[in-house]
């Protein structure tokens, strides 16, 4: 008899949790209205912080001198995985264009046939 009461307090638990993470996991429009302004000081602190750097970069030459050797340099060591990702990307992008060209005359020649059948219909 244990068994059962054990076995059923487990489901009521198991069915309260569920309905608890239901109620966990919705979030209500103050939480929204939280999230967006929290997103946009971010942001804005981003943009604040940046603009003080290029400043700051900006005016100290060997500091933009050595960051374009770093830069020079990374590109150097990483230039074939650079590469291949561009011929990939290039390639993607292209089969990308050629399918949205076929889309494209699919749709124009269904609307020239809808347009032939509402001219027939007349």
């Amino acid at each position: 008899m244990n068994h059962n009461a054990t076995e059923s307090d487990s489901n009521n638990s198991s069915q309260g949790n569920e309905h608890k993470s239901l109620n966990a996991s919705q979030t209500s429009k103050g939480e929204l209205v939280v999230k967006g302004v929290a997103t946009a000081v971010a942001a804005s602190v981003i943009i604040q912080s940046g603009k003080g750097i290029i400043s700051t970069l900006a005016r100290h030459p060997f500091v933009m001198f050595g960051l374009g050797i770093a830069a020079g340099y990374l590109t150097h060591k990483y230039r074939k995985e650079i590469i291949s990702i561009t011929s990939k990307t290039t390639e993607q992008s292209r089969d990308f264009v050629l399918r949205q060209k076929e889309n494209l005359k699919e749709l124009l020649a269904e609307s020239q046939d809808d347009a032939g059948n509402q001219d027939a219909s007349k």
